[in-house]
């Protein structure tokens, strides 16, 4: 951590330079805001923000600025990877993965490389999908017999599936869609 000092004192004005764990360079402005409601004492942090209310490109360029700073605030963020690894392998292989699973592929996702694949840098897809389809858990016949193992149809696709095997034949000229909106809280899916 490297401190930028205004008259050679810390200040609302002091800039930090950090470098992280994925070697990103950042400067951090040492500044805090409150949102406090008048008369009942009550306050809280509010996220600082920087842009000009004056100049209207360089609120345009700070809004930039922002988005891409919150944007990159949750990609990197600690619960990105198991959080992207769960939702990927949930769509691709099971509803049900393992804890190891889920480590494997968030690893690939945090380091950009899975056994040949990925180009080692952080969010690498090409890495988190070859973790997805390559690893064990995902090719193991054994797990074939498992009853906690493999998909689970969404609500209305399980719908839809049970309304073709009956061959189901539409009496009035509604849609599909239009016949499964009255009952999609009693299926369970919003």
């Amino acid at each position: 951590v490297r401190a930028y000092l205004v008259d050679n004192e810390y200040s609302s004005n002091t800039v930090f330079e950090v470098t992280n764990a994925h070697g990103r360079t950042r400067l951090l402005k040492n500044s805090k805001e409150f949102v406090r409601i008048d008369g009942s004492g009550f306050s809280f942090r509010s996220a600082p923000s920087f842009m000009s209310i004056l100049n209207e490109e360089a609120s345009l360029r700070d809004a930039r600025y922002e988005v891409d700073a919150t944007i990159d605030h949750l990609l990197y963020h600690p619960n990105t990877a198991p959080f992207m690894a769960t939702r990927l392998i949930q769509r691709f292989v099971t509803s049900n993965p393992t804890p190891d699973y889920v480590k494997t592929v968030a690893t690939a996702f945090k380091t950009g490389k899975y056994d040949n694949f990925g180009s080692g840098k952080y969010g690498d897809l090409a890495a988190t999908i070859s973790a997805v389809l390559l690893e064990p858990d995902a090719l193991s016949v054994v797990l074939d017999v498992d009853p906690f193992h493999g998909s689970i149809r969404e609500p209305l696709l399980k719908t839809i599936a049970f309304m073709r095997s009956m061959e189901l034949e539409l009496i009035t000229e509604k849609k599909v869609l239009e016949l499964a909106y009255p009952f999609k809280n009693k299926i369970g899916q919003m």
